[in-house]
This record gives structure tokens, C-alpha cells and sequence, in this order.
């Protein structure tokens, strides 16, 4: 895989798990978070304050690793593979920081808003795996067009 087309994936790839992500951690699981984390007042960036460029790296950041894991190193082109793999990997990455979160501060306030965490976490990385998997199956066609 050249640079090129990985640098392609991963872009796309992260404006997808920004729309994606968006829709469950905030339309979906928002006011359920907000009602079962503790809000220190400081801590959360009111809307002004918000920085989407910082949150689009961190998306951009995710998505590198995922086209560079799925696509690079393991040449997946099985989308149903991209999302388990994808999934597993977000599962981990939740489960690090969360669990940090959960032993080291009062910022969830039970555990049950932990594991909600987790599970969205492993459906919205998986939705970026099965796009990346996607996209490269679609580059790849093209390429060979």
C-alpha cells in the first residue's frame, strides 16, 4: 500500500468516525453522560470554548492507527473482519482509559456509565474499521479500473 492512498483512508476515514462518533456520544449517550459523570465546573469546555479541530485530530489520530493496523500491516478486505478487529481495539482503548478514569477520580459516577462507555466505544471504532476496510476495497477497485 502506497502512502498515499493510507493517508486518503485515514482522512475519510475520520470524518466518518467524527459524524459517527458525534451521533452516539452526543445525540445518543449525551445527556445520559452528562446525568452519570460528575460535572466539575471548569472541567468540561463550555461551547465556545470547544475545540472541533482538536477533537478532528483526535479522530484523525484513531483512524491512522486503524488504516495502519486493518489495512497496512493485515490487508484486511473483509468489512465484517474490519469491524471485529476495529471493535476489539476500541474495546481496549476504553477499557484503559476508562477503567484509569473509574480508579483514579470520582468522574463517573457508577460503573454501569463506564461499560456504556466501552460498548460505544467498540461500535464507533468498529463502524471506522469497516470504513477503512470499505474504502480501501473501493480504492483498490478504482485502482485496478
Amino acid at each position: 500500500m502506497n502512502t498515499k492512498k493510507a493517508i486518503i483512508i485515514s482522512i475519510l476515514g475520520s470524518i466518518v468516525y467524527l459524524a459517527f462518533g458525534w451521533f452516539v456520544f452526543d445525540l445518543l449517550l449525551g445527556e445520559y453522560t452528562n446525568t452519570h459523570t460528575t460535572n466539575i465546573e471548569g472541567f468540561k469546555k463550555s461551547e465556545e470554548e470547544f475545540s472541533v479541530l482538536f477533537l478532528y485530530i483526535s479522530c484523525l489520530a484513531y483512524a491512522i492507527l486503524i488504516t495502519y493496523i486493518l489495512v497496512v500491516l493485515n490487508k484486511i478486505q473483509n468489512l465484517l473482519q474490519g469491524f471485529l478487529r476495529a471493535s476489539a481495539i476500541g474495546v481496549l482503548v476504553a477499557v484503559m482509559t476508562d477503567t484509569y478514569w473509574y480508579g483514579s477520580s470520582n468522574f463517573y459516577n457508577d460503573i454501569l456509565v463506564m461499560l456504556v462507555d466501552i460498548l460505544a466505544a467498540a461500535i464507533t471504532v468498529g463502524v471506522l474499521g469497516l470504513s477503512v476496510v470499505w474504502l480501501n476495497m473501493k480504492l483498490n477497485k478504482h485502482h485496478e479500473a
